[in-house]
């Protein structure tokens, strides 16, 4: 899925588009084990209630593609022989009823969430009658029949004295229990090319932490390595593979090419597929730059080893664009991102200097100082 069938799916999350009916869980204790189970009936509750569940799962479709939410495909093997992708086609249909497969799905899942609070697993059902292109609102090509599901920490929050108005006094009440935001959860099927997916589902992670028991009991598929472990390993291999030709006007060249991708793509109204970032666009950034051979084909060598021959990567996982900072044990420089012409890295009778061209209104330690 794209940000734009990902959008499509949100807006449908929402009191005035909803056909949401019901949401089936269990509130699961810090052993995981499940202290009871709940079918909601939501097109019942107030307004208001049913908001705060509605964008509880929405929540479950927000951040970026390849970093908090992953396109997992199911293997041909998983679709003829195994039981992850079976079972959700079947949940899918079952969630309203107790049926076999959401006690299943129960008995997998439950004791799999990672961490050791306690939680709710919630899943939500929804049927999506998918607009035309060409036939306007009312006219519908097909349905998309959906589930979310949603796994959210519960804090114990101490209500501190309270005042009750028929005693006219304040007093203690007892600790209530109150559901947090996902940090993690999954929709199946998937929603590509506006079209229903049964082969694959968009798996959310609020950290963006990628693989963890949660995807393995569930899901049982490989998935990419995790946002912060790409840049992590992206840097390490550019910086390792270049060596002592990795200046600050490569970085800065890298880390350009990298954002005008992101800008491009923003500004692209047709663009359908997520951004990427390959192999042959750095070595072309490298060759463009300077960089000898030897060190180019060992960035090659290095990056299949590291990520995996033909892998492409998203953009915004490689590097930090809000920031540019400069670091080492004794200095740290921050510097607005979009003014990286105020830097000059020199070397000034054979001494290493960071020049910042400044203007007036400089301060240290909130004293305004005077630079003469």
């Amino acid at each position: 899925m794209n940000k734009k069938e990902v959008s499509e799916i949100r807006r449908r999350l929402t009191l005035q588009n909803s056909a949401a009916d019901c949401i089936r869980g269990c509130y699961i204790s810090e052993k995981r084990e499940i202290i009871s189970e709940f079918k909601l009936p939501l097109a019942t509750f107030p307004d208001d209630e049913r908001e705060r569940y509605l964008n509880i799962f929405k929540k479950v479709l927000s951040g970026g593609i390849g970093k908090n939410l992953i396109n997992v495909d199911f293997t041909t093997k998983q679709v003829t022989d195994g039981a992850e992708q079976k079972l959700l086609y079947a949940l899918r249909s079952d969630i309203s009823d107790d049926s076999a497969s959401l006690h299943t799905f129960y008995e997998k899942a439950v004791a799999a969430i990672p961490g050791d609070d306690k939680c709710v697993l919630m899943l939500l059902h929804e049927n999506y009658d998918i607009p035309s292109k060409t036939g306007g609102e009312n006219n519908s090509d097909a349905v998309f029949r959906f589930i979310i599901c949603a796994v959210c920490p519960v804090v114990e929050k101490d209500s501190g004295l309270c005042y009750e108005a028929d005693k006219k006094q304040f007093r203690t009440k007892a600790k209530e229990h109150i559901i947090s935001p996902p940090y993690l959860g999954f929709m199946y099927p998937r929603f590509d090319d506006r079209c229903t997916n049964i082969y694959g589902c968009l798996y959310y992670s609020k950290d963006a932490s990628g693989q963890n028991t949660f995807t393995d009991a569930v899901l049982a598929s490989d998935l990419p390595m995790p946002a912060k472990e790409q840049k992590e390993t992206f840097g390490d291999v550019l910086r390792g593979a270049v060596a002592d030709q990795c200046s600050f006007e490569l970085v800065q060249t890298v880390r350009d090419h990298i954002s005008d991708v992101i800008e491009t793509y923003k500004n692209d109204k047709f663009a359908d597929e997520p951004p990427v970032i390959t192999k042959t666009d750095i070595c072309d950034l490298l060759r463009g730059s300077g960089i000898t051979e030897d060190h180019i084909t060992a960035f090659s060598q290095d990056y299949d080893e590291s990520f995996g021959k033909g892998t492409e990567l998203t953009p915004e996982n490689l590097m930090d664009l809000k920031k540019l900072e400069f670091k080492n044990d004794n200095i740290t420089i921050k510097i607005d991102p979009n003014r990286p012409d105020l830097v000059e890295v020199k070397v000034i009778d054979g001494v290493k200097y960071i020049v910042i061209r400044v203007e007036d209104g400089v301060s240290c330690n909130g004293i305004d100082i005077k630079i003469k």
